[in-house]
């Protein structure tokens, strides 16, 4: 959900993306003009995929204004970097600060817990929990569980074949991302960033380990 709210005579009009960006009423003009700038160059460089740009200028202008909403889309920004403690922490200021109405509330504690279940994931390097019982059949949950214990007592090659025979009873995300890292374990680098791309296409455009993701696939490219 993005904020699209007009307020005062602040700024720009609303923005696809970001949404108005919001003033205390008593900022003085030269505050108001920066944030007004800072906004406008943070939406470009997100526009234009410079993420980590974007973040610095849209948290600046959040500290110019103290908008709760700008909040948000200061999150919005990392969640789509998969800069998850610094997403958690501006959703939560929005929360806090701000007056979402029911919906709103739902939506970003939905977004909340989705990084810190991809935060969690970082650390345990696969899915470690198959997809519910209506996605797998039986079969494939057991050569999932499989994979996922011959993964951690590091045996690679019985992993990757568990996921393989898991993947042809269902292509789901989680055994994509899992085929991917394992594949980076034997040194297998084309068919890691080829079950990272297909796992990608999987995603929902908000997925909190999107940027994460795309990360990998440069590293594995050769690319910074």
């Amino acid at each position: 959900m993005l904020r699209t709210l007009a307020l005062a005579s602040l700024l720009l009009s609303s923005s696809p993306l970001f949404g108005a960006l919001l003033s205390d009423a008593g900022a003085q003009d030269d505050r108001v003009e920066r944030a007004r700038a800072l906004f406008t160059e943070g939406q470009r460089a997100y526009d234009a995929g410079r993420f980590d740009e974007a973040a610095e200028k849209m948290k600046a202008a959040y500290e110019l204004t103290r908008s709760a909403d700008l909040a948000f889309n200061v999150g919005r920004v990392y969640e789509r970097m998969s800069a998850y403690d610094e997403a958690i922490r501006y959703f939560r200021l929005y929360l806090r600060h701000g007056s979402p109405d029911d919906a709103a509330r739902a939506d970003v504690e939905a977004r909340i817990a989705a990084l810190q279940a991809a935060q969690r994931r970082a650390r345990e390097q696969v899915y470690v929990a198959a997809p519910s019982n209506d996605e797998l059949t039986q079969e494939a949950r057991a050569f999932f569980l499989r994979g996922v214990a011959m993964y951690r007592r590091r045996q690679y090659d019985a992993a990757m074949q568990a996921f393989i025979a898991a993947h042809r009873f269902a292509p789901l995300p989680e055994v994509l991302y899992n085929l991917a890292v394992t594949s980076e374990k034997l040194g297998s680098r084309q068919d890691a960033i080829d079950y990272y791309r297909e796992y990608l296409r999987s995603l929902p455009e908000n997925a909190p380990d999107r940027g994460a993701i795309e990360r990998e696939i440069r590293r594995l490219r050769g690319g910074s």
